[in-house]
């Protein structure tokens, strides 16, 4: 089991890795355990000056980019051969640039809304 904790009760247990990013100036709590779907409180729209909380405890670092995608206002970058990657990070009251530096990810601006990636329109 994985237990990640990034303070003011956000934290998860999972059986697989897991990540949790607690935003204090707004009180919110974002996580992922490995192998689910989706983010808990994801689409958010942060911008990467903001303070965070960030436990991840053996999450694929593809998952970890996914958490951030979901609540960054820019794409998060993750390179195709370090997606598999397994990833311990804790880190307090730190810009989400320098989360997103720690991990080696890159960003850009959007291309796509917050939380449609991987989402095509159906025809027909």
């Amino acid at each position: 089991m994985a237990t990640c904790d990034a303070g003011s009760e956000c934290t998860i247990v999972c059986s697989g890795g897991c990540g949790c990013v607690y935003v204090p100036s707004e009180e919110s709590c974002h996580c992922t355990c490995f192998k689910s779907v989706g983010t808990r409180g994801s689409g958010a729209a942060l911008n990467a000056a903001t303070l965070v909380n960030i436990a991840v405890s053996d999450l694929p670092l593809g998952r970890v980019g996914l958490l951030l995608d979901g609540i960054l206002a820019r794409e998060v970058l993750v390179p195709a051969a370090r997606t598999e990657e397994r990833v311990r990070l804790k880190l307090e009251r730190v810009r989400l640039s320098h989360v997103v530096e720690t991990l080696g990810l890159t960003t850009r601006r959007r291309m796509t809304p917050p939380g449609s990636a991987g989402l095509r329109k159906r025809r027909g």
